[in-house]
């Protein structure tokens, strides 16, 4: 399995893909974990709805942080001509 996905557009580990990935992973195992073993009690149609939505929650929050930050990256190199390589 490649975990290329974690890696930005320099080839480099991104923190926030890391920390994204993981959230996302300790959500979907933990969901439903805590209802199998009776630490929260919910109905199946309670959590029907509200797991999906949270699933989303946590996929649409990590892609907007990594947006946001390769935006402010292209806009710093925009505005610093010696990023560019430009003297």
């Amino acid at each position: 399995m490649s975990w290329n996905f974690l890696r930005g557009i320099g080839g480099e580990l991104e923190i926030q893909r890391v920390l994204g990935a993981l959230g996302t992973t300790v959500f979907i195992v933990t969901g439903p974990a805590l209802v199998w073993f009776d630490k929260v009690t919910t109905t199946f149609e309670s959590f029907c709805i509200a797991y999906p939505a949270g699933l989303g929650v946590c996929i649409g929050a990590t892609a907007g942080s990594i947006a946001l930050k390769d935006r402010q990256v292209a806009k710093a190199k925009a505005d610093d001509p010696t990023i560019q390589g430009e003297p």
